[in-house]
């Protein structure tokens, strides 16, 4: 087991005259997991089609060879606003809270990436920070993965995994851009609803504040516009206590990476049914029971039951998304890190593999399975 620890990864790229720092590190991830062939991948991409600055999206590749899963079919994670990939690798306890763990023990590969602005990646202007944006930036990754610029293995099959506002970033890229290779085969949103709970998103806006004011993160330079969370706040905002570790909550505290005020303005085109409904790929959507920012049941936003969020969420998608849905007990926002994270990770391994590996026959018109 290993606690995370700050650490700055001092790495520029100087290209016509601009200086572009990448982010600082936070909880140190999980050692590469045994089972897997990993690396750490610097990946140029330009953060809008009319912005032809390079940044540097930085990532770990885990590479399975399982004819099955892993030799063709990798999982790209996507993390939510204030952390970077450890939130999907977790140096604390990873047999217990890691996804990429669990994904390449039952055969996937992944590529657990950190967003722009957040862990090793370059860190730009915070109003350049927009859903849209990171969108842009998500797509190329998809494409140069399907033809092995990532890390030199070509693979026919992606599959999105955002929690929060990653989720987000992967929905509004799966709703806008029409051509396949650019967009995730499969998609998996991680307490990420159409539509939120007013008082709790309240209270978490209530406690961001500019990450150059925050004792552990003033040295680090950040742009202006790059918010953070207050100290102490991210177990009444992230976490159903009671079904959670007090150290992981300490250590989440810890590490806290940051998040723009852009991207939580921008998030509302994403949840447009216009966007949502043109998604064309298999969705399964992925709720902590507790999630305050999502779940309110004396208001209707009801997490009570998978097919209950399933009926709450189905308008907004066509039929092409085949849309099924899990709750995760005795967990809040931040799924991964509560002691039952791990039913996510095996219900999503039994989901892409029925419709991959035990039932690719098995389906109607849409593509849903049967």
């Amino acid at each position: 087991m290993r606690h995370g620890a700050l650490m700055l990864a001092v790495l520029a790229a100087t290209t016509m005259g601009v200086v572009i720092t990448p982010g600082v590190a936070g909880a140190t991830e999980a050692p590469a997991p045994p089972n897997a062939t990993c690396s750490q991948q610097t990946v140029a991409v330009a953060i809008s089609p009319t912005d032809p600055t390079p940044y540097n999206l930085s990532g770990q590749l885990c590479l399975k060879d399982d004819n099955l899963r892993g030799s063709r079919a990798v999982m790209v994670m996507v993390s939510g606003v204030t952390y970077d990939r450890s939130y999907f690798n977790s140096s604390y306890q990873p047999y217990t809270y890691s996804w990429v763990y669990t994904a390449t023990i039952h055969g996937y590969s992944t590529f657990n990436i950190d967003r722009l602005g957040v862990g090793q990646s370059s860190r730009p202007a915070a109003e350049l920070l927009t859903v849209q944006n990171h969108a842009y930036t998500v797509e190329q990754v998809v494409r140069k993965l399907r033809v092995g610029k990532i890390g030199g293995r070509s693979f026919s099959t992606v599959i999105g995994i955002g929690h929060s506002l990653g989720a987000g970033v992967l929905q509004y890229l799966s709703g806008t851009v029409t051509d396949p290779a650019g967009v995730p085969d499969f998609l998996v949103f991680s307490g990420w609803l159409h539509q939120g709970n007013p008082a709790a998103l309240a209270s978490l806006g209530a406690a961001l504040y500019p990450a150059s004011s925050d004792p552990g993160l003033v040295s680090s330079g950040y742009p202006t516009g790059y918010l953070t969370t207050q100290p102490n706040s991210r177990g009444s905002n992230f976490y159903h206590t009671p079904g959670a570790d007090p150290a992981m909550i300490a250590l989440d505290e810890a590490t806290k990476q940051t998040g723009t005020l852009e991207e939580r303005q921008t998030l509302a085109a994403v949840r447009a049914s216009t966007v949502t409904s043109t998604i064309t790929v298999p969705v399964l959507l992925s709720v902590g029971h507790y999630d305050t920012l999502q779940c309110n049941e004396a208001i209707g936003l009801t997490c009570a039951t998978g097919p209950a969020v399933r009926t709450r969420e189905a308008s907004y998608y066509g039929p092409r998304a085949c849309l099924a849905a899990f709750v995760v007990p005795d967990t809040g926002h931040s799924v991964n890190l509560h002691y039952k994270g791990q039913d996510t990770y095996n219900y999503v391994n039994n989901w892409l593999d029925d419709y991959t590996i035990n039932r690719p026959g098995s389906r109607d018109a849409n593509g849903c399975l049967l």
